[in-house]
């Protein structure tokens, strides 16, 4: 099975993972499970540092190269097809990250392991 990490559910992943639900908590512990990660999530992520919403004990450029390597995830890159896709999602939620990941989920099938409601109104499969 293949699974989405929110950019919340990575960061948790990787500092509190005690934050995690049950049965993400249980998906990740597999190792057979592929991990993935939208490139709206790296985006998301260097922003947020960048404004001081989010503190990291590196440069986002190193914490998430570090991350991908030690989580074994790979990066889902942007595609036109997943800005067009997000742009056509219903207005559940503003958040454009939200929706790219959304995006990506509904596109390649993926389901998104995260604590957030809305990606589930978008038609995401969530596990949480």
């Amino acid at each position: 099975m293949s699974i989405l990490l929110d950019t919340c559910a990575l960061i948790w992943l990787t500092s509190t993972p005690e934050k995690l639900g049950t049965r993400a908590t249980h998906i990740l512990e597999d190792i057979h499970q592929e991990r993935f990660l939208s490139l709206a999530s790296v985006w998301e992520i260097v922003l947020k540092y960048h404004t001081g919403k989010l503190p990291l004990p590196q440069k986002p450029e190193e914490w998430i190269e570090e991350q991908i390597r030690l989580q074994d995830i790979t990066i889902l890159n942007l595609e036109r097809e997943v800005i067009y896709k997000s742009g056509n999602l219903p207005p559940v939620h503003r958040d454009p990250f939200d929706r790219m990941i959304a995006a990506d989920s509904l596109i390649h099938r993926i389901p998104i392991i995260s604590p957030d409601a809305p990606f589930g109104d978008y038609g995401c499969k969530v596990i949480w």
